[in-house]
């Protein structure tokens, strides 16, 4: 028996929390029909049912296999993030093909300017996803055991990597919304385009790196979560991926502060337009995952 497979039927003791490092990932509660259920920190925030466990303590149905199919649930928050991620997505896709292969036709004011939509759809989807964390928070287990009367706006969730994922995405999309809208002005100096375009760019996508991490942490230790079959697991890596596309395109972009040289533009956007890429498919699967969901709710 692999390693994999000894986890996946370790059972679960009732009334249990897991934990990786300080984080809390899973919780063991008992439902309303009296059986033991499973709560991952991913599946609550993204309001998905509990996983409901065996007499052992055991999952003990196939959830969230990989599938190509649409989801449309405008009922779910859920869906919203994820429609604004594939939106801005694309908008980040255009701004890079304009400045790629259709510069001829397309000055690269234009570009930057789809780049600069691209990047405010990018933060409405943070900023409802870090509201949903917010809400939806796994750590505060006092509140989630109880249905909560008013939205909160605010609240301490340090031990929910999911809490941490989505405050490190949404400053980082307001960096890229400087960057981007920065892009689309002429500096009178090398060091004036170093300061207010290349910076906020790199520091957007070291905190893109930041979140995919604290986003692959929710799911770590989750035995639902299949490598390659698994919706999630597809979400989470096209994510991973997608980030390291990004903060590759700004290493390459770096702007000498004194003479004002890229090191290499082109390879830059094109890093740029494979990164939007595996965020669009990101952002699909993760409306994808909704399919679970029955019962219209905002989660």
């Amino acid at each position: 028996m692999s390693a994999e497979e000894k986890r996946s039927s370790a059972a679960y003791p009732a009334g249990s929390e897991r934990h990786l490092g300080p984080f809390v990932t899973q919780l063991i509660e008992r439902g309303k029909d009296a059986k033991m259920h499973l709560r991952t920190s991913r599946r609550f925030r993204r309001g998905l049912s509990d996983i409901p466990l065996d007499r052992k303590g055991r999952i003990k149905q196939k959830i969230g296999e990989l599938s190509l199919l649409f989801s449309i649930r405008p009922d779910l928050l859920s869906w919203w993030i994820g429609t604004l991620f594939m939106i801005g997505s694309a908008l980040f896709v255009a701004g890079s093909v304009m400045q790629l292969y259709l510069s001829e036709y397309f000055s690269s004011y234009i570009g930057n300017l789809t780049y600069f939509i691209g990047s405010l759809f990018f933060t409405s989807a943070a900023y409802g996803q870090f509201l949903q964390a917010i809400n939806a928070n796994i750590a505060l287990i006092p509140d989630i055991r109880k249905k909560q009367k008013s939205w909160r706006w605010w609240a301490r969730g340090l031990r929910s990597p999911g809490f941490l994922s989505a405050a490190a995405q949404f400053i980082g999309t307001i960096l890229f919304n400087f960057n981007t809208f920065d892009a689309m002005h002429n500096f009178h100096s090398p060091a004036g385009e170093h300061l207010f375009v290349w910076v906020p760019n790199m520091a957007g996508s070291v905190l893109f790196l930041v979140s995919s991490f604290f986003a692959w942490i929710e799911i770590y230790r989750d035995d639902y979560v299949k490598r390659f079959i698994s919706v999630t697991w597809w979400v989470v890596w096209f994510n991973i991926v997608g980030s390291v596309l990004f903060q590759l395109s700004a290493l390459y972009g770096y702007i000498n502060p004194f003479t004002g040289a890229v090191p290499d533009g082109s390879l830059s956007i094109a890093l740029t337009l494979w990164g939007a890429i595996c965020f669009y498919f990101g952002a699909h699967l993760s409306n994808v995952e909704l399919r679970e969901v029955k019962k219209a709710k905002v989660s």
